[in-house]
């Protein structure tokens, strides 16, 4: 039996999608804090098994991983100071229900000198205790989500201006749905113990570039404008609804955007999937295809 954490989130969705397509809905379980949710009742309904996943209650975990041989988890979003605690209660669960291998979703780069609260603060513990646990594992290290810089994009339209942090340093990006793709794989596949991946575009960008990339989708002139890495968590939460005290976590990844610690490209996804990752431009072509077709309607 196969397992995917977070089954609620957007991630996690993603990952399911992808695990329908490559072992029917039979084949694994999604773990979720909340299974009265909408989704996860549809899941249930569709033959998906359902557990009851609380990283904050580690009763719930024991039994949900009960059965399961092949576990994804991904992380919490949450604050930094409980979210290593909510990953070790995960992985100290997973090794009393004897899973024989655990996939965990981190950070590109993570490490302890990374100017990045969540690399040294969430992410590089959480693969060292993975490490020392005894089980296989797979590390799937993500570069930032391209998803992030359309997060406004009705704003950044109207404006046309491309607003982030990170000034001109290139960055390496990648969708959201393509990581749904890898993780999938690397669950329902074998080949993949005891591998850390990191999983980028095929080139790092520069927030000029992204801003002339949707300039040429959109067909309206975007321009970008830098944000202080200090500034960036009021401008998150501000525009996006982030509250403050979760932004406030984002000032460290963005100084290492602006120190270069995500100047990077890994061959890595197109090893998992046998694919290369979508182009950013691809990326956008795919928002700009969806907002043409409107809201979906049941």
């Amino acid at each position: 039996m196969l397992m995917v954490t977070g089954a609620n989130g957007n991630l996690g969705g993603q990952v399911i999608a992808n695990l329908l397509r490559l072992v029917g809905p039979s084949g694994f379980a999604a773990g979720t804090r909340n299974p009265q949710s909408p989704f996860a009742m549809k899941l249930a309904e569709s033959g998906v098994d359902v557990r009851h996943a609380d990283f904050d209650d580690p009763a719930t975990l024991e039994k949900a991983f009960e059965g399961v041989e092949t576990a994804l988890i991904i992380s919490t979003y949450a604050d930094n100071s409980v979210r290593p605690r909510q990953n070790l209660n995960a992985i100290e669960a997973a090794r009393r229900a004897s899973v024989r291998r655990m996939a965990y979703t981190s950070f590109a780069g993570a490490s302890p000198d990374s100017h990045a609260d969540h690399s040294f603060e969430v992410h590089y513990p959480t693969e060292q205790a993975l490490i020392a646990s005894g089980m296989d594992y797979t590390i799937l290290r993500h570069a930032l989500y391209a998803d992030i810089m359309v997060n406004d994009l009705d704003e950044t339209l109207a404006t046309g201006v491309l607003r982030r942090a990170g000034g001109s340093t290139p960055c390496a990006y990648i969708a959201r749905d393509d990581l749904g793709v890898s993780a999938a794989t690397v669950l329902a596949k074998s080949g993949h113990e005891n591998r850390i991946y990191t999983e980028t575009m095929a080139q790092p960008l520069t927030g000029e570039e992204i801003a002339a990339l949707m300039s040429e989708v959109f067909g309206r002139q975007i321009r970008y404008e830098a944000v202080s890495a200090e500034a960036w968590p009021q401008y998150m939460s501000d525009h996006w609804g982030i509250p403050l005290h979760l932004a406030k976590s984002s000032v460290g990844s963005m100084k290492a955007i602006e120190a270069g610690e995500f100047n990077i490209r890994s061959p890595d996804y197109e090893t998992i999937t046998g694919r290369p990752p979508q182009t950013f431009e691809q990326f956008l072509r795919g928002v700009a295809a969806k907002r043409a077709a409107g809201p979906v309607t049941e």
